[in-house]
């Protein structure tokens, strides 16, 4: 028969572990006891006169509390041995739940407690019978108010040591639900906040640095450009002797020839670098200049300047066309006839 590691896990590690079985033990004996010297004490009170609210009142939260404990006793050791009531045994698992229970069946046997305790030593009938409000019942509930006073005192001291037992219990769930959040909070490191709030430029490279970040692969030469304090580069003037025609004066990345007629020192008529492009005719313009459309903004200059047409309303200044500017258009006409 083989046997998992989870079933020897849970057998080395049962869900309610010895102490606190035997702390639920105890708490549910002082409970019984104390609900047993209370029914004693409600059973006198019947049947003389009625229940007493009080009465009531203690042994409804007595019942409550052994409930309880029985419950948080008996559904682990149901599941560690039938491996049944898995749902409550699951929320009983978490220390949180079970925490919270055992305070809850503090506080009900430390109410119970002070009640029974004030009821049974400042009652006037437990000092002197006559004394008793129902003291007119006659002499047999004169004698066995003592009895009942004694019973009543019995039931105080079973309630407290029914709470010593719940806050031994309350005690042990509190130390362990310490250590559980102290160990989350190893595990888990605690929020950091920044040092600031606004951007970090600790990523973003100087201008200097980005400007100079690959200077030492560039080569060091005299043809290289170099930065003026404003900022702007410029080549640096050099009295190097001129390129020799057929040469180009530095590699082009112009696949396609677009500015070969253009380019000083460009080889002429012909592409270098590829050899099935066509050659460049005209005068050596580049096939690009060869294929530019016409400016209509020229052909209108051109038609002004070789046929200006008269203007009614005006007369022109009979003088040679001189043209102005770098647009090429003719001087603007004068108005005689106005003043």
């Amino acid at each position: 028969m083989l046997v998992t590691l989870a079933q020897i896990d849970k057998i080395k590690q049962p869900s309610l572990p010895k102490t606190h079985l035997v702390i639920h033990v105890v708490a549910i004996f002082f409970t019984f006891l104390a609900i047993c010297t209370m029914g004693a004490v409600a059973a006198f009170q019947s049947k003389w006169f009625s229940v007493s609210g009080g009465t009531g009142f203690v042994l409804f939260l007595l019942l409550l509390a052994f409930l309880l404990s029985a419950f948080l006793m008996i559904v682990p050791i149901v599941y560690d041995r039938w491996d049944k009531l898995k749902s409550p045994a699951r929320f009983l698992g978490q220390t949180r739940s079970t925490f919270i229970l055992h305070a809850f069946g503090t506080f009900l046997l430390l109410l119970c407690a002070f009640i029974v305790t004030i009821s049974a030593w400042t009652a006037k009938g437990c000092k002197n019978a006559d004394n008793d409000p129902h003291a007119d019942l006659g002499d047999d509930f004169k004698n066995g108010l003592k009895d009942w006073c004694t019973t009543k005192k019995a039931s105080a001291i079973f309630d407290w040591l029914a709470f010593g037992a719940w806050t031994a219990l309350l005690v042990l769930t509190a130390l362990v639900f310490r250590r559980e959040r102290q160990q989350n909070r190893r595990r888990e490191p605690a929020f950091i906040p920044p040092e600031s709030n606004g951007v970090s430029y600790s990523n973003i490279l100087a201008t200097d640095d980005e400007r100079y970040a690959d200077k030492g692969s560039e080569p060091n030469n005299e043809l290289s450009s170099y930065d003026t304090p404003g900022g702007y580069g410029y080549a640096r003037p050099t009295t190097a002797e001129p390129i020799s025609e057929g040469a180009l004066s530095r590699p082009s990345v112009d696949a396609y020839g677009a500015f070969d007629g253009d380019m000083p020192g460009a080889r002429q008529g012909q592409h270098q670098y590829n050899s099935s492009v066509s050659t460049i005719g005209d005068g050596g313009q580049s096939r690009t200049m060869q294929l530019a459309y016409n400016d209509p903004y020229a052909q209108i200059r051109a038609s002004l300047m070789n046929n200006p047409a008269p203007q009614a309303g005006y007369a022109q200044q009979q003088q040679p066309q001189q043209l102005y500017g770098n647009g090429g258009l003719p001087n603007p006409p004068s108005y005689g006839g106005y003043r």
